[in-house]
């Protein structure tokens, strides 16, 4: 059995450096269909692979010039199984007298197709390769394919070629796993930066889920080209009432790119442009996907007072039992362009019909362009007659309005639109909240078919 010697990167210090931290595992290295198993003995800094071969001779199979193919035993039962690859590379040298395999591998392959995290993750790194050894790691880039993290490996146990075990969590993900390999690394200032592949299916969806949560530029369409529905999305949404500088400058940024979308405000790039004086008198708030805006909306609280009622005040006037029944106004309801789809929408709905509950109000005002109307009036949205100008364009929208009272009590062919908007909203307020304020809007028969809509409303 060959000696190993230690060394010390100083010769004044106290202390022994051995290499990887003594583990020095076996690799496997195909050459065509010649292989020939050898021993790492050492990474250095920018990745390179030193391998002994217990018997020189056999390093005779090998041909520079031609392909290698290197993998750690202990990922074998990955390979038979073909859930991992080898790493290929044509840049290597052979001592066959010191019978000793050098390997070059390119380093930050793929780096171009991986997108930088906003900010680094956290995560914890493990591997069958190395003993008790997990270290923490920092992941800086991302794709559903490949990736980038940072960490501190004094011993250089890692090395490239390894299968290793990435654990992280996100307060709106929870707890994630990837498996990936290690492809190179470098050495940088103050850590090493490995680049990585992912290996597996159930890694790549979640890596794109990781990404639908964190990357501005990861959309909907995006998820689709991995492989995952953009309806399995829904529930990482969360809404937020928008209560500081941040949110509210986030908020007019979806307000503006929603609109963009459908050919106004062509040209605008300053996102106060789209605020008025009616968001100082109005519950605004956020859907998120992850730490994403992706929607926003508001309810303006006239609290009776008709100068705070953008519709009183740009038409002809409300009808006065919408005075008398008050009403929240829903109006800048938006959606990011890159992740429309039923669940922001639902989300922001939902959202409405909460604040409409608890500020005691029975009807929900708003304005629709002629194509969403039907979507409106399948929830309960009725058109009153009323048109007035979009405030971002010259389109006539219609001015409609949803009753709540009238809706609670109502089983129809449309129940089951409105249940799924608003029966989520009904449980929640009954659970939480009196339930007298949602009793006294429905009176006489009507009552007996509320209790139905509520007990059904549990079982979502």
């Amino acid at each position: 059995m060959e000696l190993v010697h230690a060394e010390s990167t100083d010769r004044g210090a106290a202390y022994a450096y051995w290499k990887t931290d003594l583990h020095r595992p076996e690799v496997l290295v195909w050459s065509g269909p010649h292989r020939v198993t050898a021993t790492l003995e050492e990474r250095g800094a920018d990745g390179t692979l030193v391998l002994s071969v217990p018997e020189p001779q056999r390093l005779a199979v090998l041909r520079p010039g031609r392909r290698l193919a290197i993998a750690f035993r202990a990922d074998a039962a990955r390979l038979r199984r073909r859930r991992l690859v080898p790493l290929f590379t044509t840049d290597y040298s052979l001592d066959e007298q010191a019978g000793r395999i050098v390997v070059r591998l390119s380093a930050g392959l793929g780096a171009h197709r991986t997108r930088p995290l906003p900010r680094p993750i956290p995560a914890r790194l493990d591997s069958t390769v190395l003993f008790g050894r997990r270290q923490e790691v920092e992941l800086l880039r991302l794709s559903p394919y490949q990736g980038q993290f940072t960490t501190d490996d004094p011993g250089r146990c890692l090395a490239p070629g390894m299968a290793v075990v990435l654990d992280a969590w996100l307060p709106w993900l929870g707890h994630w796993r990837l498996t990936v390999q290690l492809t190179d690394c470098r050495q940088e200032a103050a850590a090493t930066r490995f680049g990585f592949r992912i290996v597996d299916r159930a890694s790549m969806r979640t890596s794109a889920t990781v990404l639908a949560g964190t990357d501005p530029g990861f959309g909907f369409a995006e998820l689709r080209d991995t492989g995952v529905r953009p309806s399995l999305m829904t529930r990482y949404l969360s809404v937020r009432t928008v209560a500081d500088d941040l949110t509210y400058r986030q908020a007019l940024d979806v307000r503006l790119a929603g609109n963009q979308r459908f050919g106004r405000l062509a040209g605008v790039q300053d996102t106060t442009e789209v605020a008025d004086e009616l968001d100082a008198h109005a519950v605004t708030f956020l859907c998120l996907l992850g730490e994403k805006p992706v929607g926003t909306g508001r309810v303006v609280v006239n609290g009776g007072d008709r100068a705070l009622s953008e519709i009183e005040t740009g038409t002809v006037g409300l009808p006065l039992h919408i005075w008398r029944g008050r009403f929240v106004e829903v109006s800048r309801l938006a959606i990011d362009p890159a992740h429309r789809g039923a669940g922001v929408v639902l989300a922001l709905f939902r959202e409405t019909a909460r604040l409409a509950f608890n500020l005691d109000c029975r009807y929900l005002v708003l304005d629709a362009i002629e194509k969403l109307v039907p979507a409106y009036e399948r929830i309960g949205g009725k058109r009153l007659p009323i048109v007035k100008t979009h405030p971002y364009s010259k389109e006539t929208v219609h001015v409609m309005a949803i009753d709540i009272g009238q809706e609670l009590g109502r089983l129809g062919r449309r129940w089951l639109p409105w249940q799924v908007v608003f029966g989520p909203v009904v449980d929640h307020h009954m659970r939480t909240s009196s339930p007298d304020a949602l009793t006294r809007l429905v009176r006489g028969p009507r009552t007996a078919l509320f209790w139905v809509k509520r007990t059904v409303s549990r079982l979502h």
